[in-house]
C-alpha cells in the first residue's frame, strides 16, 4: 500500500482519490470546500480543509509517496487563477522541500496555453503566453517545475474535461431548438474523465525518471459540428445550425473576435513516453456513450 497526497478534489481528484482508495492506497487529500471534504470523508478518506495555496496542511501531509495537484480555481478572474495555480504550485513545492518528498508529483494543467493554429496540430513546444489566461497557467508550470525532484515531476496538459454528470454539449444538443449559439467549424480537443484518471495512473504507477511536459487529450478531435451532428444523430434529435449572433458574451478562451481558438492537439509525446491510450478515442464515442448508458 502507498500514501498520495490530492490537492482539489472537484471532479477530476475525486474520481483519482476513489480510484486510488479502491487499489489499496490510502489517500489524503486538501480541499477548500466543505461540502467536497464532507462527501469525500464518508468515502473513507483522510481531509484537510483549506486552501492549497496556504501552508498550513504542510505539517498534515507527511509520509507521501506520490502526490497530485488537480486544483481548480478559486474563482474570482485572473486573480483566482494566480492564487489557486501560481501560489498554489509554490506552496506544493515548498512543501515538497520541506518533507523531503521523493516521490512522483503530478500537476494537472491545461490546454489553453496554446494558441490558435488554424486548425493545424500542436505539441506540447508550441505553448505560448498569448492571453493573460496562458501567461498564468505557463507560470503556474514554471513554478510547479522548479526545485528539486524535476525529474520526477509531470506536467498534464488535459483537454476540455467531459463525463458522467458532466456533459455540457450533449445537453446543449438536446435542448437545441434547431440552432446553436457560435461557430462549429473548430476543433474540440477533449478528454473524458475516466480517461484523465487512467493516464494519472500510468504515470503513478511507473517509477519515477520520467518527467516533462505532456498533452493528454484523446486520440482524435473533432470539429464542434461533426460532434453536434453525431450527437443529435444519436439522440434522435433534427438538424442543428449555428447562428454566430447567438453568442452572449466573449470568452477568455476565444483568439480571434467571437472565434474560438482552432487548434487540434496531438497527444503522441505522452502516449509514447507512457504507453497509454484512451478508452474513449473522441468525443463522440465518450458522449454516445455517456447517452447510451
Amino acid at each position: 500500500m502507498k500514501t498520495g497526497l490530492i490537492l482539489g478534489c472537484g471532479y477530476v481528484g475525486r474520481a483519482l482519490a476513489l480510484s486510488r482508495r479502491s487499489s489499496g492506497d490510502r489517500v489524503f487529500a486538501v480541499t477548500r470546500n466543505e461540502d467536497t471534504a464532507d462527501g469525500l470523508a464518508s468515502e473513507g478518506l483522510e481531509l484537510f480543509r483549506g486552501a492549497v495555496q496556504g501552508d498550513d496542511w504542510h505539517d498534515w501531509a507527511q509520509d507521501i509517496d506520490w502526490a497530485v495537484n488537480c486544483v481548480s480555481s478559486a474563482g474570482g478572474g485572473l486573480a483566482g487563477y494566480r492564487s489557486s495555480y501560481v501560489e498554489g504550485n509554490r506552496s506544493f513545492v515548498d512543501w515538497m522541500d520541506k518533507s523531503g518528498f521523493e516521490g512522483r508529483a503530478i500537476y494537472t494543467s491545461s490546454v489553453s496555453v496554446y494558441p490558435d493554429s488554424q486548425g493545424e496540430w500542436v505539441g506540447e513546444d508550441d505553448a505560448s503566453p498569448h492571453s493573460e489566461r496562458a501567461e498564468i497557467m505557463l507560470e503556474a508550470e514554471k513554478a510547479f517545475l522548479a526545485g528539486p525532484h524535476c525529474s520526477a515531476k509531470v506536467v498534464m496538459r488535459l483537454g476540455g474535461i467531459y463525463g458522467p454528470g458532466r456533459s455540457f454539449l450533449a445537453k446543449r444538443v438536446r435542448e437545441a431548438d434547431g440552432v446553436l449559439p457560435g461557430y462549429g467549424d473548430y476543433f474540440l480537443n477533449l478528454i473524458r474523465l475516466e480517461d484523465i484518471v487512467s493516464a494519472i495512473e500510468v504515470v503513478l504507477d511507473i517509477s519515477p525518471g520520467k518527467g516533462g511536459v505532456f498533452n493528454v487529450v484523446d486520440n482524435q478531435p473533432k470539429t464542434k459540428a461533426e460532434l453536434v451532428t453525431g450527437l443529435a444523430s444519436a439522440m434522435g434529435v433534427g438538424p442543428l445550425s449555428f447562428d454566430p449572433n447567438l453568442v452572449a458574451s466573449r470568452s477568455s478562451r476565444k483568439s480571434n473576435g467571437e472565434r474560438p481558438a482552432n487548434r487540434r492537439i496531438s497527444n503522441k509525446r505522452f502516449r509514447d513516453a507512457f504507453g497509454w491510450a484512451p478508452r474513449f478515442p473522441d468525443g463522440l464515442a465518450g458522449m454516445s456513450q455517456l447517452i447510451s448508458s
